[in-house]
């Protein structure tokens, strides 16, 4: 590990100082925005005028643009329209002395009620100070189903004053007036006017479903757009659409719903990061750095937050997020929507928010569920007789060429074997007799090996699911809350691999000022993470986590239960492991008004995350040493965020609208590891580190008992940003960002990065030329570009990083560390190039809504660990920014209304995503290792093999250094045992680099492990109070390659038999074309039964059930009696059924890097669940 200690420090006067200037700016602004504001928003608010001439209603006009007042009257008003020539030039006068001044001499007099300025024609005894009387106007709004609408916004027309329904859509208004119009709003529904006179009854308002989304509020980086506004390629998931799937991580829910975003589950191991989440393509190389597996950048309520996978519990961050506190999640795919986040959105950004509460009366819901899970396929086996039948004629076909007069040949027959030809069996070597045939085979009356256990049985077992939350919000027009808890546990399919998860959630808006707004953000979870075997090592966590037991290593001839059942659990029985981990998201954002439009707002946040792990390993699990184990570590995580951020958002005649904003960002990753290690403790009854001793000796060998280690690691990421977006009508859209970065990973030369983006979009429905076209509803273009970054996960890369390296004269040395490589000032960050170009439409009076995206995503400067030449350097290789790689695709999201105004209503939604992905240069201009210019990156490398060598003498002559001559035979590099050579019955492998030998340098590139295609089908049905939600997952044409199956032949007596020996054929004679080769034990590296064969490659497809939802509310007149406002029952499935043309079990969790599968990854469980929610 890394030692601070003699690292280069981890920020210079460069980052301090920017750092203090950062801080110095934040209370400067705040400090001048109190001083502004103090002088608008007064008791006597000034303005300031220059008019000769003027109407009133311009006078008006020019008042509302410097106040946020608002000005209500009657425009047909005789009394109104008649006051002209106005002339005035003030400065700083209080708004009501100018009132004053315009009206003097007019029959009309004001009043100033909750910040509106109404004005009337005069009343004999009016006076300045005239108080206007209130009037209440009671309303229910409801819709078209007769149910309440909590939460719609009632606003007095050309006012600013509003409120706002409770959760029985009734709202009580206090007036100034007794007659106008209200405006009523709510997302998802129509806007509508109603006018009003007082004294009137409770009013009755029914509002409309909106069909067109395009009006909604969206999510985008640093704020909110309506989607008719957007130019940026994003996709949305609402919370809707995943309340009632019981899972551990959020990743799993967005799988199939939007298009771009491919997500594949490559392991179900609960509470792990098991998916892996590729936005537009895949960059990654693996090339070690922290960054494996590319991951996008998540963002949760404006704030960036930690998602990696813990080394220590292999708990991963994301799963600590309770679903059930989710509203929405935006994915920002393309550059110019996402490149204001910069060095961090190189693979694109994930934004979530949490739900918080509305205007209106409390409320309060609980939900509960059940899920029981199970294993859904096993793999094929033949087992008891048919086991031993087969691995004895593998025995007996075992076959070693013997040395006869120059080459190497088989012995024919007993006698041959007897003069030192070679092994003819298993039992007859060079005339000795061999024993090795195991007695589990040659003991076939005893009962002990005289059974057909299936040990997947014993692996597995039935899973089990308790989700539950409780969530209380509310609020008025000056605060609004959100409390809520959550408690998820689950039992997973395999022993050794439970989770659970307590959250407790606070979110809190209050607006103490008219001008000043506070929103609080809290977030806390505790999650308990057990694991299985093979975890005795520190950091051994791991994102992909594979079986926790392994059913592939015992004979089914052994019998159930005894001694072979604790073998095969014996170390998860014996070890004892704790798994914590604590998560803690906290922000504050202060918004204060500076002006009208004009609002600053300064975020400070904190992410802290903590694992801890204690794992102790009895004496009996080390038979060499017989020593016990207890391992402590404890690994935490603190991301610090301040972000200071200016924006003005303005419109001018309600046609050109302006939106812009300027932040500047300070970023803090720290990073604190702490691992002890003891050995050899005085009893396996103690499983913690308490003695004192220091070594011991076992066989002539000195043990250290005891180890300890540190590390800790500090990056600083600074930033300034800005956004510029403006709109003519809604109709010609343009925008443009611009971030720079300074990171301290880097050298100081190259430590700063600018990333811009450019946007415009057309919506060319507007236009006058297409309103005849009454099928078009709506239409758009978007076209951008945009840079956006990375940066490597390693703190001191560019930096150089000293380790110890051995004593000298008694004192510890240190030396570089050659893992680090040679250093290179010059390491800066990657980055990404990406254009887009696309089309949305809604049609048929919104039933079909589409978006169509293009796009081309080019990568420079990947950073790879290169050889250097020669060997005289200490250093044998430097990381630099060597390679580049290109994703270019497209996407289609469609959605289509095909019953919606009838008793049954069904809603499609289809998204299919097509990527290239291409390896495009080196740092030698050729192919490097694995990777293949001009192919996709993952490749997959097998040997080429053509049928089998029927008779010895199609088995070709070589000639080794010496000049003699041999059958073709296993080697690599110029060598090899002329020995291990091919005979009749064995496969024909190609010899590509015609060395005369088979080795790694005949392996051929056979195609990528990403698919062509792949998306999501989701259906929504509703009658009454049913509905139906169904989600099928797709991925087409993806290549993979089963080993399993092949590794279980080989005639291992220890190991099961994955396949029906009697559905499959084995060669025999002269002539069979056959599954498989002879039936014999062979050498690993003869690839006989190692299935890296190309003629083993699969080109799969599969369409999954991922989600099937019942759901039904039950009838308000029956919850009323309740005395509650809504029960709902649901049913749930998960991963019911896959039609695949796969030979294997799953191909989802096949390794989508290499293509291969061996069945050590954990499966997915077919999960069935029962729910209830229940609303107060």
């Amino acid at each position: 590990m890394k030692k601070n200690r003699w690292n280069v420090p981890i920020r210079g006067n460069c980052f301090r100082k920017m750092w203090l200037m950062t801080r110095l700016l934040t209370v400067f602004l705040f400090v001048m925005s109190m001083n502004v504001s103090a002088s608008l928003y007064s008791q006597n608010k000034t303005v300031s005028l220059k008019l000769n001439g003027a109407t009133l209603e311009e006078v008006i006009q020019s008042l509302k643009l410097q106040t946020d007042y608002g000005f209500f009257y009657n425009i047909d008003n005789k009394d109104i329209k008649s006051v002209r020539n106005i002339s005035i030039d003030v400065k700083d006068m209080a708004l009501e002395d100018v009132l004053l001044h315009v009206l003097k001499g007019t029959n009309l007099t004001y009043s100033i009620v909750n910040n509106v300025v109404i004005l009337n024609t005069k009343n004999p005894v009016v006076t300045r100070d005239s108080v206007q009387k209130e009037h209440v106007l009671v309303g229910r709004v409801i819709d078209e189903k007769k149910e309440p609408i909590p939460g719609v916004t009632v606003r007095l027309k050309n006012t600013n004053i509003g409120t706002a329904t409770n959760n029985k859509g009734i709202f009580v208004f206090r007036l100034p007036i007794t007659k106008g119009a209200l405006v009523l709003s709510f997302v998802g529904f129509k806007t509508k006017e109603l006018e009003f006179k007082l004294p009137s009854d409770t009013l009755r308002i029914t509002l409309e479903e909106d069909l067109a989304s395009i009006d909604e509020v969206t999510v985008v980086a640093y704020g909110e757009r309506k989607k008719r506004e957007v130019v940026g390629a994003i996709s949305s998931v609402k919370a809707d659409d995943i309340k009632e799937v019981p899972t551990a991580s959020i990743e799993n829910l967005l799988q199939g719903r939007m298009a771009g975003v491919e997500i594949n589950t490559q392991s179900g191991a609960p509470g792990g990061g098991g998916s892996v989440v590729a936005i537009r393509g895949y960059n990654s190389l693996f090339v070690g750095d922290g960054r494996d597996y590319g991951e996008p950048l998540y963002v949760i309520d404006g704030v960036p937050v930690h998602s990696f996978t813990s080394p220590i519990t292999g708990t991963n961050a994301l799963a600590e997020i309770d679903p059930s506190t989710i509203e929405s999640v935006e994915v920002l795919k393309d550059a110019a929507s996402a490149a204001i986040y910069g060095s961090r959105a190189g693979n694109g950004v994930i934004l979530i928010t949490t739900k918080k509460g509305k205007a209106g009366r409390a409320s309060f819901s609980a939900n509960v569920s059940y899920s029981y899970s199970i294993l859904p396929e096993t793999p094929v086996q033949t087992g008891g007789r048919g086991e031993r039948a087969f691995n004895f004629d593998v025995m007996k076909n075992e076959h070693m060429a013997g040395y006869n007069n120059g080459e190497y040949i088989f012995p024919q027959n007993y006698l041959d074997s007897k003069t030192g030809l070679g092994l003819y069996d298993r039992w007859w070597y060079n005339a000795m007799k061999r024993t090795s045939g195991k007695r589990q085979l040659q003991d076939s009356l005893n009962p002990y090996y005289n059974n057909s256990t299936d040990w997947f049985r014993y692996a597995f077992r039935a899973g089990e699911i308790v989700n539950a939350n409780i969530q209380a919000s509310g609020g008025s027009e000056t605060i609004n809350y959100l409390v809520g808890a959550g408690y998820y546990t689950e039992k997973g399919i395999m022993y050794g691999s439970d989770f659970s998860r307590v959250n407790l959630i606070v979110n809190l808006g209050t607006q103490p000022a008219r001008n000043l707004s506070l929103d609080t953000r809290l977030y806390f979870a505790y999650t308990d993470r057990s694991r299985g075997a093979g975890t005795g090592g520190t950091m051994s966590g791991s994102k992909i986590e594979r079986l926790t037991v392994d059913p592939k290593t015992t004979s089914s001839l052994l019998a159930a239960g005894g001694i072979n059942e604790e073998k095969l659990l014996e170390e998860l029985n014996t070890s004892i492991e704790k798994n914590e981990s604590y998560r803690l998201r906290a922000n504050l954002n202060l918004r204060y008004q500076l002006y009208k439009g004009l609002n600053l707002s300064v975020l400070g946040s904190l992410d802290y995350n903590q694992g801890m792990r204690n794992n102790f390993r009895p004496s009996t699990l080390d038979p060499t040493n017989g020593l016990s184990s207890s391992i402590g570590e404890v690994d935490r995580n603190l991301l610090i965020l301040n972000e200071n951020m200016l924006t003005y958002k303005t419109s001018f005649n309600e046609k050109h609208n302006i939106d812009a904003l300027f932040g500047i960002s300070y970023q803090s990753d720290q990073n604190d590891y702490i691992a002890a290690k003891g050995l050899g403790g005085a009893s396996d009854k103690i499983h913690y580190i308490v003695d004192e001793g220091t070594s011991v000796e076992v066989n002539g060998q000195t043990i250290y008992l005891k180890e300890a280690k540190t590390d800790r690691t500090e990056k600083v990421l600074v930033s300034y940003y800005a956004r510029l977006a403006y709109n003519y009508m809604q109709r010609y859209l343009f925008e443009a960002t611009w971030r720079k970065d300074g990171s301290s990973v880097f050298g100081n030369k190259v430590r700063w990065a600018t990333f811009p983006s450019a946007a415009v979009g057309w919506a060319f429905s507007e236009e006058s030329f297409l309103e005849d076209v009454s099928w078009l509803n709506f239409g758009k273009i978007r076209a951008s570009w945009g840079r956006s970054g990375q940066q490597f996960g390693q703190a001191y890369l560019a930096h150089g990083v000293m380790v110890p390296n051995g004593t000298f004269l008694g004192q510890t040395t240190i030396s570089p560390n050659p893992m680090g490589g040679m250093i290179n000032r010059r390491l800066t960050w990657e980055e990404s190039d990406q254009y887009d170009l696309g089309l949305d439409m809604d049609m048929f009076d919104y039933r079909i809504k589409f978006k169509l995206d293009y796009y081309y995503k080019l990568t420079k400067g990947l950073l790879y660990y290169v050889p250097l030449g020669g060997n005289w350097s200490f250093m044998t290789n430097q990381w630099q920014n060597a390679m580049r790689v290109s994703n270019e695709g497209l996407e289609l999201e469609l959605e289509a209304d095909i019953f919606r105004e009838t008793a049954v209503s069904w809603r499609m939604k289809f998204n299919i995503s097509r990527n290239w992905n291409l390896f495009k240069k080196s740092y030698t201009g050729r192919d490097v290792e694995k990777y293949v210019i001009g192919r996709p990156l993952y490749s997959i490398f097998l040997y080429e093999d053509d049928g089998y060598y029927q008779t010895d003498d199609e088995i070709p002559y070589v000639y080794d250094q010496r000049g003699y001559k041999h059958k073709m035979y296993v080697g690599a590099n110029g060598s090899g045992n002329a020995a291990t050579r091919y005979e009749e019955g064995t496969r024909r492998i190609l010899d590509i680099d015609g060395d005369g030998m088979i080795g790694a340098g005949d392996m051929v590139y056979q195609g990528s492990a990403l698919p062509l295609a792949y998306g999501g089908w989701v259906n929504e049905v509703k009658w009454k109070g049913f509905d139906v939600n169904i989600l099928f997952t797709y991925s087409l044409g993806r290549k993979m390659y089963r080993t399993y199956n092949h590794k279980s032949l080989t005639g291992n007596p220890d190991v099961p038999i994955l396949e029906n020996v009697g559905k499959v054929s084995f060669w025999e004679k002269e002539g069979d074309i056959t599954d498989y080769p002879r039936k014999a034990a062979y050498s690993d590296i003869l690839q006989q039964f190692g299935g890296t064969l190309a003629s083993n490659l699969e080109k799969v497809s599969y369409i999954k059930l991922k989600q099937f939802t019942i759901g039904y509310d039950v009838p308000k007149q029956v919850v009323k009696k309740l005395k509650l406002s809504g029960v709902r029952l649901f049913f749930t499935g998960e991963n019911l059924f896959t039609l695949t043309n796969y030979s294997g079990l799953d191909p989802e969790v096949v390794d989508m890097y290499s293509g291969m599968d061996d069945f050590n990854y954990y499966p997915l469980a077919r999960k069935i669940s029962l729910g209830l929610t229940v609303n107060f």
